[in-house]
């Protein structure tokens, strides 16, 4: 991954994101402490987004949290 650093960055950050949108990657550099990445977004897909939600409810479903009032009591008997 190549450093660039903050001045650079702001000067060319046009050209930048088209290297990136082009699948290139850069760690932006203040002081030589990496402060921030420019990576390509990752192209998430829907299907699989759609599929973690259910499997959080079956997982919901198979250890209940409790009542409202329950996790209020729990709460309050950490605070005696």
């Amino acid at each position: 991954m190549t450093e660039i650093g903050v001045h650079e960055a702001k000067t060319h950050l046009s050209r930048l994101l088209k290297c990136v949108e082009n699948g290139e990657s850069f760690s932006i550099t203040n002081r030589g402490k990496v402060v921030a990445v420019m990576v390509p977004p990752c192209d998430v897909v829907p299907a699989k987004a759609n599929d973690a939600y259910g499997q959080l409810i079956a997982l919901r479903a198979k250890f209940p949290v409790g009542t409202v009032r329950e996790v209020v009591d729990w709460k309050n008997e950490g605070r005696r």
